[in-house]
């Protein structure tokens, strides 16, 4: 159903509907790689062989040419989807195995070619390295657009503090789920200052321990150390995909001696077998079944099952089964659940919206001129539900959401400030002059 043709500078009919979203008992936000895409988020995607190798080269690899011969022989179109040429050469080297030889023919009749199996893993090793080293975001040196060539961070940050501030203090956290590997979202947070809670215990040796889900943060009387209220500012953080700062880790209990797998933190550049990732492939679903993937779908399975919910989503294209799944089965057994979907291209053509007016107002998307795109998403905006919204056209964007979101003030700017100030204290204690008032330091 449209709901609103936004064409002022005052959208306040979903900013209304987005405040009282805000304001329920559990808010969950569900974003994908579309609210990276303004920082440079890789596109997996319509790629032609030539961008391929380029994320491979990018990512430091040096495909040969016998590489450049595979991926021609298993992408012909020269238009491929990272998941189909990862399952491709997945299912290749699986061949190989089950039938005990080290090489495998592919392509058909004259084209026919045999290719050894280590060369089969190498050019999707390097691809599985190019994807994960293209989430690491912002890229240094890539020109980003304004206003995120000066402040890459600010869009997450107005869209964090706004899901926090603006809802009222004795509700429950906001409960943030991610399919994305990149760190912005950690970054963004600690650039405000906000605590959040990501299943992971301990400082030095940090590792997923889920039971600290169920902590919060409150604050104490340092004198007395009796607890004055819950801490402001905070949610819990969920990376259901993996994350770049995630290690896999097999460990010995010191207690009984019994070996388990860990999950760890890391700071240091890891070879593409010891992420903890979940990457594009037709197994992705197999591979949820795994700890601790299955562990953090659970932990989104119940929260979108609670009373008085509701689920803003942002830049996730439902291409995963196993969390579409847990979103449509809660909307049929949930009453209660409110979905949101915010996506920019998913559901018309640009010539379609450019078509709508003021007069699309209240209609239903089926009774409009226009052909909606056949996606999963343009089919949630096409039903009679209503307690679905789609929110699309060039307010679909993460960007222009964070921006829409209620809030009394720039929240997202505060960071900046208050650096250069930092900045400009510490040159003053270097022994150099504090900047002339108005001169950038506030």
């Amino acid at each position: 159903m449209v709901k609103e043709i936004i064409t002022t500078s005052e959208p306040n009919v979903l900013r209304e509907h987005l405040g009282s979203l805000l304001q329920v008992k559990n808010l969950v936000v569900l974003l994908g790689s579309g609210a990276s895409f303004h920082l440079g988020s890789p596109k997996t995607r319509d790629l032609t062989n030539e961008q391929v190798l380029g994320l491979i080269k990018e990512a430091g690899g040096e495909p040969t040419e016998e590489h450049q011969a595979l991926l021609a022989t298993i992408n012909p179109t020269d238009s491929g989807d990272l998941e189909k040429l990862l399952n491709g050469l997945q299912l290749a080297s699986s061949l190989a195995t089950q039938s005990g030889q080290d090489s495998v023919t592919l392509g058909s009749g004259v084209d026919a070619k045999s290719y050894p199996k280590n060369l089969v893993d190498g050019l999707r090793q390097q691809i599985n390295r190019a994807l994960a080293e293209a989430c690491r975001l912002p890229k240094t040196g890539k020109q980003l657009d304004p206003p995120f060539d000066a402040d890459p961070l600010l869009a997450h940050r107005t869209f964090l503090s706004r899901i926090i501030r603006s809802r009222r203090v004795n509700l429950p956290r906001p409960q943030v789920f991610t399919t994305n590997y990149d760190l912005v979202i950690e970054s963004a947070l600690d650039q405000l200052g906000y605590p959040y809670i990501d299943g992971f215990s301990g400082t030095v040796d940090r590792r997923l321990n889920l039971a600290f889900y169920g902590l919060d943060f409150h604050r104490v009387e340092t004198t007395t150390q009796s607890v004055l209220a819950r801490a402001e500012g905070a949610l819990y953080l969920h990376k259901v995909h993996g994350s770049l700062n995630w290690r896999s880790s097999s460990d010995k209990d010191r207690l009984t001696g019994l070996e388990s797998l860990e999950v760890k933190h890391t700071t240091a550049f890891l070879e593409d077998d010891q992420l903890v990732l979940i990457y594009p492939t037709s197994a992705k679903e197999g591979d949820t079944l795994a700890y601790p993937y299955s562990d953090l779908l659970r932990l989104l399975g119940d929260a979108v099952q609670q009373e008085d919910t509701a689920v803003i989503v942002v830049g996730y294209g439902f291409a995963d089964p196993h969390i579409n799944r847990l979103l449509l089965r809660s909307l049929a057994t949930n009453s209660a659940l409110n979905v949101l979907v915010a996506d920019p291209f998913a559901v018309l053509e640009d010539a379609d919206i450019t078509s709508l007016t003021s007069d699309s107002l209240q209609q239903q998307l089926s009774d409009l001129d226009v052909t909606p795109k056949k996606t999963a998403i343009a089919a949630l905006a096409t039903t009679t539900d209503s307690r679905i919204s789609v929110l699309t056209g060039e307010h679909g964007k993460f960007t222009e959401l964070a921006r829409l979101l209620p809030g009394s003030s720039q929240l997202g700017d505060t960071p900046t400030a208050v650096t250069a100030l930092i900045e400009a204290l510490e040159q003053a204690a270097r022994g150099g002059s504090l900047p002339a008032p108005g001169s950038g330091a506030q």
